[in-house]
């Protein structure tokens, strides 16, 4: 899992805020690196730094797992809005939870992330800790090949989660989760056997998953640090890709659990974590931008990130009442008019979307972003009986936006569902189209499964196995990681035809709008 380099000090992560407070004067600006887009009400100079620093993390991890790093369109970047603090995180979070310092969510269209600027030293875990140990979920998952079982998915999470981002530019691993102290020093009588977090076969308990991310945490540390247990993750992993149950695969590679568990107990009552620090010529960063937004950014941004993240039905109507009043207002600004296109398309008012779309492109004839608006507002109005428009000039514009965007899977997964909503079975080139684009976003996994049911569809059972291993193993798969599961079950079994018929390849269930 881990190639690392020659061990350094130890070190631990004191709590902090992901960004530095700015003076009140400061206005709202767009940072764009080669993997982030980020919006925040930041200075200039401190946004930069900002994006230097989630830059920095993004590539330690792709050197510690041997990562490639391809290139990414500007529809395929990680998109995060920095907030005041915590209690803005939460009014902005779907559904209800009190306790989020941030929150991400991994789409084919629009993967966000929202941070707090500023966390209250109450908080045993900063917002900081929170960021990066989602986003190593997103690394992770847009390269499992094998199946990696949750204990290892969350313990390599926390691992990277206490990355200290140096002045340098360089990046230490390994520094100790002490957010995870409490659990990890818990009295004897409550602590979760090894084999339990190991073995993978039933639902844990409330405490028991707690202690897999803290105890995981200390396993995946020690299993990479310790001479005597070198190359036994990769052996792990490789008994557990044969088919090898996991708790059998762990007894065949670590030899005795009980003795494994006194040796992590000893590991963590020496309190001496190794830590290894990667130079900055390590971590190279690439071009880092900083623009203002417009002048009515401060009234625009705030709607744009709920059009965004997303709302339940009920209250998408008074979205869209703001965001109409919004535009007249700001009439010149592409983002306004984007914001209302996709407002209006939640809405299914295509009409009023179209016209919102023509104003984006017309403002912004280069934003795939526009074009995509226009396609899907075509889409709805083909769909509704508007003859007016065809599913033909739909695919158009979806066309534009992939001539501009090449690497955004967006028009990708909208072109193969245009022949989904017209009803008609899909072209070979549509059906690549879907393919390529799980392939640009492979952290989604709505669109991962529609890609399996598409190969299995197909008789492509090889390809639908390979696609599907990452949904299996995701700790918050939820019913798609079930799903996902009985697939593989009876595709190793040579039931092909019935995985196939199991269920219909549609919906994709991480569509916009749904």
């Amino acid at each position: 899992m881990l190639r690392i380099a020659p061990l350094a000090a130890c070190a631990s992560l004191a709590a902090c805020a992901l960004l530095a407070a700015s003076p009140a004067s400061a206005e709202w600006h767009r940072a764009s690196s080669p993997h982030f887009i980020i919006y925040a009400d930041q200075r200039p100079a401190d946004l930069k730094a900002f994006a230097e620093k989630l830059e920095r993390f993004d590539q330690a991890v792709r050197v510690a797992r041997s990562m490639k790093d391809p290139p990414v369109g500007d529809g395929n970047r990680l998109t995060v809005f920095v907030v005041p603090g915590a209690l803005d995180v939460q009014k902005l979070m779907p559904g209800t939870n009190g306790n989020a310092l941030g929150f991400y969510r991994p789409r084919y269209w629009n993967s966000i992330a929202v941070v707090p600027r500023l966390l209250s030293r109450n908080w045993s875990l900063d917002a900081q800790t929170v960021f990066f140990h989602e986003y190593a979920h997103h690394l992770m998952f847009s390269d499992m090949r094998t199946p990696v079982p949750t204990w290892l998915v969350e313990g390599f999470a926390e691992f990277m989660s206490t990355a200290v981002i140096g002045t340098d530019g360089s990046v230490g691993l390994g520094a100790g989760a002490v957010h995870r102290a409490s659990v990890l020093r818990a009295p004897t009588r409550f602590k979760v056997p090894l084999t339990t977090i190991l073995g993978g076969d039933r639902l844990l308990t409330g405490f028991e998953r707690v202690s897999l991310y803290a105890r995981g945490w200390l396993l995946a540390h020690y299993l990479t640090f310790s001479p005597a247990r070198r190359g036994q993750i990769e052996a792990y992993l490789d008994a557990i890709a044969r088919g090898q149950p996991q708790l059998d695969a762990a007894r065949a590679v670590f030899g005795d659990l009980g003795q494994l568990d006194r040796e992590l107990d000893a590991y963590l009552n020496s309190n001496k974590f190794p830590y290894v620090t990667l130079p900055a010529s390590e971590v190279r960063i690439g071009a880092i931008t900083v623009e203002p937004l417009g002048a009515g950014a401060a009234a625009i941004v705030p709607l744009m990130m709920k059009v965004q993240i997303g709302l339940e039905r009920k209250k998408r109507a008074a979205l869209a009442t703001d965001a109409r009043r919004l535009a007249a207002v700001h009439p010149d600004d592409p983002l306004m008019a984007m914001t209302l296109a996709a407002a209006e398309l939640y809405n299914d008012n295509f009409a009023l979307a179209d016209a919102a779309a023509d104003r984006a492109v017309a403002l912004a004839p280069n934003s795939a972003e526009a074009l995509i608006l226009k396609g899907r507002a075509a889409v709805g109005r083909a769909k509704s009986g508007d003859k007016a428009v065809t599913f033909a000039t739909a695919r158009g514009w979806f066309n534009r936006a992939n001539r501009l965007d090449p690497e955004n899977p967006e028009p990708l997964v909208a072109f193969y569902r245009s022949f989904i909503e017209q009803r008609i079975q899909p072209t070979a080139n549509a059906i690549a189209a879907l393919h390529y684009a799980s392939s640009l976003a492979p952290h989604d996994m709505g669109l991962r499964m529609t890609s399996a049911r598409r190969y299995l569809d197909d008789r492509k059972p090889a390809e639908a196995r390979k696609t599907l291993i990452a949904i299996a193993y995701n700790p918050h798969g939820g019913s798609l990681g079930e799903e996902a599961r009985r697939l593989i079950g009876l595709i190793d079994s040579g039931q092909v035809a019935a995985a196939a018929a199991a269920r219909p390849a549609f919906p994709d269930p991480s569509a916009p709008g749904n």
